[in-house]
């Protein structure tokens, strides 16, 4: 049985915001354990999960599941035989339980298995989903009454409706058979709205609004029409309250993949649409996570374009993570990234030269994906006719990775915006209020159990993730080898899966 851990320290920074590490959970890794994902369920508390090298005589797998409360302490912890032949597909936090997904891996029935888990006692029902098309998921989502899937089937996108109430599996209508890409899936206690990117009949990028109630009938379609010079690329359905119809997200020429700016898409009670496009170039601190030469560089060329009378042009790949709303304010949070590619030839080549797409001085050697490289994190603030009132970005320094997620982070203090990431044992942040730099970025180390407690060999430790949890709280996870040459009665070296809880005020 593994050791828990659980300790109080406090750290204050004195200044614009103070950043607080009040508690910390560590338990053990032995040999070749695996690791313990998370989900963040609000002031419910914090779930590990992991699979467990036991078996039954049925062939099914352990499972250990603890829930940790706000302050981390265990709450209770559960052990649980899955059965055999099923694989982990997703997770979802609702309705005060915890939900994971699984689909049948062996034999004929390619069926699902949804689990739910109460926050509260860790007790369990179950339920099996009739998957009615060989569904590939990329989606999950759990609303009070439905769990919504979506997916692929051949390349096509599907989205399957699961009713709690009545044990029923439908496909959502209007989507499958449509050639168009799943984005986003949004659900709440009334309706499930669907997401899609496609093209116009004159093969411009664009998105469409897919509305459905909850009980899974169709109620409308919106499609988007860009500007004819103009394709909608990239888009999120924002998460607020009064606005149902925002979306925000980035535009291209017509038919690229790379973007030129944001736009801000809203569909009003007449079913009309008003789109307000934002170039790159018109950003004040766009550029401002380059070095001072290229980013004098940079605006010298934007100058000289406009006295020119020259439209003025970049392409990036952006991703929009989420809108955030402050007062009547909405603001938008990005992260700007390319694909990075190594040789496989020992030539000494450094990869990801010219510009970090792989292009080397021998134009016959393999190339390898390396990985999403990560620039900077881009924030931009609207109001609610759609104007743009002030951007600003944050530098992300030496981030490489397999899948393309949210590193960067917000949260709201009196004195301004804190932007936050982890990387290497460290919180890195920076504060700033509207485009103007409070604090410029600052390195915090993860406080770890023991005074003398070292982490070992940076090399070997995973970044581990950061998560929003609830307000201005957030958890830094991860695995950590630590070494400890003093303190007595604590092992000289322990590895160890953690979770640090992050507050600002």
């Amino acid at each position: 049985m593994h050791k828990f851990l659980f300790l109080f320290f406090v750290i204050p920074l004195f200044g614009y915001a103070q950043l607080e590490q009040p508690q910390r959970f560590e338990t053990e890794l032995e040999g070749y354990d695996a690791e313990y994902e998370i989900i963040v369920g609000g002031t419910n508390g914090v779930i590990l999960y992991r699979t467990l090298n036991d078996y039954n005589k049925k062939g099914g797998q352990l499972w250990d599941f603890i829930l940790l409360d706000t302050t981390l302490n265990v709450k209770w912890q559960k052990r649980l035989y899955l059965e055999k032949g099923i694989g982990f597909k997703g997770f979802d936090y609702s309705m005060e339980s915890y939900f994971f997904l699984f689909q049948q891996t062996s034999g004929n029935s390619k069926d699902l298995k949804l689990m739910q888990m109460s926050a509260a006692t860790g007790d369990t029902l179950r339920y099996r989903i009739k998957n009615l098309v060989p569904l590939a998921l990329t989606e999950f989502e759990v609303t009070n009454g439905a769990a919504i899937l979506g997916g692929y089937y051949n390349r096509e996108p599907v989205v399957i409706h699961y009713s709690f109430r009545e044990n029923k599996t439908k496909v959502l209508p209007g989507i499958f058979g449509s050639r168009t890409e799943l984005v986003q899936l949004k659900v709440d206690d009334e309706s499930i709205t669907v997401l899609v990117s496609g093209r116009t009949f004159d093969k411009r990028n664009t998105l469409t609004i897919k509305y459905y109630n909850i009980e899974g009938k169709y109620l409308n379609t919106f499609a988007f029409n860009p500007e004819y010079d103009k394709g909608l690329i990239f888009g999120r359905l924002a998460d607020v309250e009064d606005i149902r119809n925002l979306i925000v997200g980035t535009y291209g020429a017509k038919k690229s993949d790379y973007s030129r700016g944001l736009f801000l898409g809203l569909v009003d009670q007449e079913n009309q649409q008003n789109i307000e496009y934002f170039n790159y170039a018109d950003f004040d601190n766009f550029f401002s996570y380059m070095k001072a030469k290229r980013q004098k560089r940079v605006s010298n060329k934007i100058d000289r374009k406009k006295v020119k009378g020259k439209k003025v042009k970049f392409n990036y790949r952006l991703l929009v993570h989420e809108v955030l709303k402050q007062g009547d304010t909405y603001i938008l949070l990005g992260e700007a990234f390319y694909p990075k590619y190594s040789s496989s030839s020992n030539s000494g080549f450094s990869p990801g030269q010219r510009g970090g797409y792989g292009y080397g001085t021998n134009d016959y050697m393999p190339m390898n994906f390396a990985g999403y490289r990560y620039t900077h994190g881009v924030v931009a603030a609207f109001d609610s006719k759609g104007t743009m009132l002030w951007d600003n970005s944050f530098e992300i320094e030496d981030v490489l990775s397999y899948t393309l997620e949210q590193f960067i982070h917000a949260a709201f203090t009196n004195q301004g915006i804190v932007l936050l990431y982890l990387y290497d044992n460290q919180i890195r942040s920076k504060i700033i209020s509207g485009n103007e730099v409070i604090e410029g970025k600052k390195f915090n180390a993860l406080k770890l159990s023991f005074e003398d407690d070292e982490v070992n060999n940076y090399s070997s430790t995973k970044i581990g993730g950061l998560e929003k949890w609830y307000g201005n709280t957030f958890i830094a996870y991860g695995v950590q080898r630590i070494k400890n040459l003093k303190d007595s009665g604590i092992k000289l070296n322990r590895k160890v899966f953690y979770i640090n809880k992050i507050v600002y005020h």
